[in-house]
């Protein structure tokens, strides 16, 4: 929120490891995001890491999602200390992640995540199932591994991916655990530094926060046209978080999140606390006065943090973090209705009355936001997703 992290130095220009990544397009609109023609291809030698945690409907059922959520943001951030690039392809999905790196930072990034899993079980008490399919592997059984970039303006780039190739490293990761599982490990702790969880809720404007996930039937994203195009109407009032929805952070609901994934030792812990504890305080003083002044540091924050918060993204799946009117979620619930009929798309929706929001921070100049609805927002979308799916197939087995 306001320190600088001196850990990891921000990359000034790309690698020549993560070259094919960096080849791929920038796409600036959600219609460019249709045509999987726009998108590059990730070699064979790549690897798909994903983590996630498991039994994740029960912490949202003792009202512990946001612990959820600052663990799968966990995994972001302790891949890129791991690998030492913040530019690394990734993507945050409410109760896991997926990051995509060239086959040199296996070790790193293998090490780094065993060590997490140790910190959220003695941290949180919650179990992260993690693993990493080859994208070889992918291919062989009919996915492409397609990526391209969207820019944001506080240093950091979103990657967007197309092809299947996600998805079914998911699957495989949880239906194959013994070949591409990691196996847990006596791994020192993973670096979580630039990890903050120092915003309070971010509470509905329009009436409700609608978490949306949608995913075209086939490999024609053209078929999300329509849905893209609806989502586009809505913004910029439907974007989650804005200034003048921006919660109080004082006193500092989820900092204790924070501190349970740092891990520190037990006096230096306490130390620590009470010193970001002041820090909260005094910084919620300078967002009451100057965020609306954007000739302050505090004011350039806010409106920065308002442009980056990653609450549109593709991963196969359109996900969506919509701040909507009832008339706008009627519109948008019709509309998927129609092309879940028409046999297009599979989707799955979730409404709160408020975002969850988690911090990727390096320093005043450079940091992302992770948003997710409260409540269970991408988890429980993902289930009736799931379900959506499961449906259509037996169906068409009906019909067939």
């Amino acid at each position: 929120m306001t320190h600088a992290s001196t850990a990891i130095p921000s990359p000034l220009a790309p690698a020549p490891d993560l070259s094919p990544y960096y080849q791929a397009p920038r796409l600036d609109t959600l219609q460019d995001w249709c045509n999987s023609e726009s998108f590059a291809v990730l070699p064979d030698d790549w690897l798909v890491f994903v983590a996630d945690v498991e039994q994740s409907t029960r912490a949202i059922e003792q009202g512990r999602y946001k612990h959820v959520n600052a663990v799968g943001a966990a995994c972001i951030v302790a891949a890129a200390n791991a690998c030492g690039r913040d530019d690394l392809p990734f993507c945050f999905g409410g109760d896991g992640a997926t990051v995509v790196v060239p086959a040199a930072f296996d070790e790193a990034l293998s090490r780094a995540w065993r060590g997490l899993q140790a910190q959220v079980a003695q941290g949180l008490g919650l179990r992260l199932r993690v693993g990493r399919v080859p994208v070889a592997d992918l291919r062989a059984r009919g996915a492409t591994l397609r990526v391209a970039r969207r820019s944001l303006s506080a240093g950091f780039e979103v990657a967007l991916f197309a092809g299947g190739a996600l998805t079914l490293a998911d699957h495989l990761v949880k239906s194959d655990p013994a070949r591409y599982q990691l196996a847990a490990g006596d791994e020192p702790a993973a670096s979580v530094e630039g990890l903050e969880c120092r915003w309070n809720d971010v509470p509905s404007r329009n009436g409700r926060i609608l978490t949306l996930l949608v995913r075209a039937r086939g490999d024609d994203a053209a078929v999300l046209s329509e849905v893209m195009a609806q989502v586009e109407q809505t913004m910029p009032v439907a974007a989650p978080v804005r200034l003048d929805n921006l919660p109080p952070i004082w006193p500092p609901r989820h900092l204790g999140v924070e501190m349970a994934l740092r891990r520190p030792g037990r006096w230096s812990g306490r130390a620590l606390f009470m010193g970001l504890w002041a820090e909260c305080a005094f910084f919620a003083q300078l967002m009451r006065r100057h965020k609306h002044d954007a000739r302050t540091s505090a004011g350039r924050y806010a409106s920065e943090l308002v442009s980056n918060t990653d609450h549109l993204k593709l991963d196969d799946t359109l996900r969506a973090v919509l701040d909507v009117t009832g008339d706008q979620a009627a519109r948008l619930e019709s509309l998927l209705e129609r092309l879940h009929a028409e046999g297009k798309i599979d989707y799955g929706l979730h409404y709160s009355d408020h975002a969850l929001i988690t911090c990727f921070v390096r320093s005043l100049e450079r940091h992302l936001h992770f948003v997710d609805g409260g409540g269970g927002g991408y988890h429980l979308a993902a289930a009736q997703l799931k379900a959506s799916g499961s449906q259509a197939w037996q169906d068409a087995r009906a019909a067939a």
